[in-house]
């Protein structure tokens, strides 16, 4: 863009970014699946996955959270803890990362998108549903192309129920008794348990008509065999779950290094979808195995990252910039292809600025002081829109310092988190009563105006204080 003078062009390179994720490693699969972790502004690591399939699909896997606080003992992400929920901007953007890439690459677009990332959707509600309309709106990915997966957060998806945006529903079911459940996923009981879920289910399926997917994950020995298909066929039976409103996604887990336990082998696969469909008339898919070859299971590539981090920074001196060679080798290898720089903006309908050959901004000299005043007026203006960058030895620090997170640990903390709660619910309340005075004619004053302005900051912290409590 020759458009602007020279100096605004290098401030703006040295002090802006496109979006706000820092890709931080990329592995690409020979099945040609795409994993990727990005920083975000605040350290924290989250995961997406580009996967592409025969029949043309272009499947965008997403994060809904940084880390997550549902403790599925099988998930890498579950084994790591919730750090903070991620805005509806976040969470879109990773949809929009790969969508723009890959059609300036290969003239492709994303088709799907599934929230099947890190996180549990469903607990970030307000953002997901947000980032929902917005790759709907943006991008032209319809609602019925939109999958989020839950482990069952009862009340929201009652509340999923009745939005208009008809999304695919996924249920994280894995178990279909009690207390094997609540083994496999801790959050089970805090939702009232397999009963409210499967009453959830079943008005979910007589309101909106919609079939939706049951995900389970084949474990070796745990969960793999015929009865636990004729439990799982029971379940659904008694709750009068209708045949033709489900299917059962079957996934043979993707091992992690914190828990023990394999992926089923093919006979027993082929054995339950068999049981299901000849016993109860339940269609069941064993799921394609997506990048096995890379770390492309939930958290396990944030887990590597972190890992390595962490060797850097305990490794001697002496072998410090030999192991950061290594590490740099390695992400090349894995990821071959470097994408290009985009823009999340739609180019379609912009006048292209660099057709005029008569101006030359190559060359700082102005014509007159008034461009020279203009100039610096742009340049001061932009100074003041973005903080300076960080000196180096202060960025170190915050490195080795590491992000904070919202986790509770002690009964301290839940104390503060209550206070804090407390105050957030006043100062909401008191937006409201501002609101309310605003739409009756009276005028605010510059303070109050600013409080208003927070309301969606405030609203996002409750998000996640309230989660934290849970």
């Amino acid at each position: 863009m020759t458009n602007l003078p020279l100096t605004l062009r290098t401030f703006l390179s040295d002090h802006t970014t496109s979006g706000s994720l820092s890709l931080a490693t990329e592995q690409s699969s020979k099945d040609g699946t795409i994993k990727r972790a990005y920083y975000l502004p605040d350290g924290q690591l989250i995961e997406s996955v580009l996967m592409p399939y025969a029949d043309g699909r272009r499947t965008a896997c997403i994060s809904s959270q940084a880390g997550c606080a549902m403790g599925c003992v099988f998930c890498a992400t579950g084994q790591m803890g919730f750090a903070r929920q991620l805005s509806a901007e976040e969470i879109y953007e990773q949809v929009a990362t790969f969508s723009y890439e890959i059609l300036a690459c290969r003239g492709e677009r994303v088709s799907h998108v599934v929230f099947m990332g890190m996180g549990e959707p469903l607990a970030n509600y307000r953002n997901v549903m947000e980032a929902v309309r917005m790759i709907r709106d943006r991008l032209g990915i319809g609602a019925r192309r939109i999958t989020i997966s839950t482990v069952g957060v009862v009340p929201n998806i009652l509340k999923l129920m009745r939005e208009e945006e008809q999304v695919k529903l996924a249920i994280s079911l894995h178990c279909a008794e009690e207390g094997e459940r609540s083994e496999l996923l801790p959050a089970n009981r805090r939702y009232g348990g397999l009963d409210a879920l499967m009453t959830a289910v079943k008005e979910y399926t007589e309101v909106t008509k919609r079939r939706l997917t049951f995900e389970w994950a084949l474990i070796e020995g745990k969960n793999d065999s015929k009865e636990e298909a004729r439990k799982l066929g029971r379940l659904l039976k008694r709750y009068g779950i209708r045949r033709d409103f489900c299917h059962v996604n079957l996934i043979p887990l993707n091992p992690t290094g914190g828990y023990g336990g394999g992926p089923s082998q093919k006979k027993n696969v082929n054995a339950f979808v068999q049981v299901l469909e000849d016993e109860f008339g339940i269609t069941a898919t064993p799921r394609v195995r997506r990048g096995i070859d890379i770390d492309a299971g939930c958290g396990q590539l944030k887990a590597k990252v972190n890992k390595t981090q962490t060797r850097k920074e305990t490794a001697p001196s002496s072998t410090k910039h030999e192991n950061e060679n290594k590490h740099e080798k390695m992400i090349t290898a894995e990821a071959p292809i470097t994408p290009p720089k985009y823009s999340l903006v739609d180019t379609a309908d912009v006048i292209n600025l660099d057709d005029d050959d008569n101006d030359n901004f190559q060359d700082p000299e102005f014509k007159s002081d008034a461009e020279m005043t203009e100039a610096e007026r742009i340049l001061s203006l932009v100074r003041s829109s973005f903080p300076p960058p960080p000196k180096p030895d202060q960025q170190q620090q915050q490195q080795q310092q590491g992000p904070k997170t919202t986790s509770i640990v002690d009964d301290d903390a839940v104390r503060n988190a209550k206070r804090r709660r407390k105050k957030l619910l006043k100062n909401l309340k008191m937006i409201d009563k501002l609101k309310d005075m605003q739409s009756n004619g009276k005028e605010l004053n510059e303070e109050q105006m600013v409080k208003i302005g927070r309301e969606r900051e405030w609203r996002s912290e409750l998000e996640s204080v309230l989660h934290n409590l849970q």
